[in-house]
Parts: structure tokens; sequence; C-alpha cells
């Protein structure tokens, strides 16, 4: 039995050591470039239907009617775009346990990615300026898992941290198993 919804596997001794997703921080200038482009849209919409009003005929309908509706469609498409990236990224969840690294994406249809941390070959921290800025980095993981070579942890926190952790893991399980790296040149 594999550890599920939070319980940990007694038979086996594999407890869970850390769970993460990634940071909806890194979506922040998404969200501010939806926002802007929302609000010059507007403005700009605003200033078309201001400018296409005939100025010599007095009525009470004003402007076009295709600006009352072009507008809350530009905003209602910027929302959705935003509201795509957030569940994209809420729907990301990693958990490391004290033998795999386990990777689930996905909204509607779920995908889990497992891989074994004894086939771990190497691990490294990436950190964007607006992640430096924000705490945040990437943790790049190298394996021999033929279906996972290379896997991402996306915009975690205390990053150097958890990879100090895996790479503890990692050493712990190759003493165990004898694992033994060999370089073929």
């Amino acid at each position: 039995m594999r550890e599920r919804d939070g319980m940990d596997d007694a038979t086996t001794g594999e407890t869970t050591v850390w769970r993460g997703s990634p940071s909806q921080l890194i979506a922040l200038p998404t969200y501010v470039l939806l926002a802007l482009g929302a609000i010059l849209a507007t403005v700009g919409l605003l200033a078309l239907r201001d400018a296409s009003v005939d100025r010599t005929v007095v009525s009470d309908t004003g402007a076009n009617p295709v600006f009352t509706w072009l507008i809350p469609l530009v905003c209602a498409v910027c929302a959705l775009i935003a509201l795509g990236q957030y569940l994209r990224l809420r729907s990301v969840r990693y958990v490391l346990t004290s033998e795999r690294l386990r990777i689930t994406t996905g909204i509607m249809t779920t995908v889990t990615e497992e891989i074994e941390l004894r086939r771990v070959r190497d691990t490294s921290v990436v950190r964007t300026l607006f992640a430096r800025m924000t705490g945040l980095g990437d943790i790049r993981v190298t394996s021999a898992d033929p279906t996972a070579p290379r896997v991402l942890l996306r915009a975690v926190r205390d990053p150097d941290t958890l990879q100090s952790t895996i790479r503890t893991i990692v050493q712990r399980l190759y003493a165990r198993h004898g694992v033994r790296e060999v370089d073929i040149m």
C-alpha cells in the first residue's frame, strides 16, 4: 500500500517528507499584464465609442451598441485567461516521500508521474530574478528513470532546503540499495 491521502505506508516504512505545489506568485506578471490589457482595451474602446458618436445628431441611443458588448467581452476573456492560469498552477501537486518523488498534474484528467529517488542522478536549483525577489526557485531533477529523465519542481519555497532534503534521501537510498554510479568515457 502506497501513501495516499496523507497516510504513510507502515509495511515499507515509506513516509511523506514534503508536500507542495507551485506558488501562484510566479503567475503574478501574467495577472498584471492581463489586468493592464483589460484596462487599456477598455480605455481604447471607450475612446473609439466616443469618437464614433455623431455630435451633430442628438439622440437618446448615443454610441454604437457594439462597444457596449465589446468592453465586457474583453474583460471576460482576460478574466478567463487568468482563471485558466490559476487553475493550471493550482492543479500541480508535488509529494516527496522517503522513497519517491510524485508529481500530479491535471484539472479534469490527472497524470501522476513517480520517480524512484534511488534513480536520481543530479539536482539543481534555478532562480529567475523575479523568483529570487519572492523567495522561490525551480528544482531540476535528473534521473535514470526512462519515462521521466528530467522533471521540474516549479516555483517552490525555500528550494535550497528542499534540494538538500532530496540529496540526503538519495544518498541514503544509494547506500541501502547498493547503487553505484559508473562513468563510461
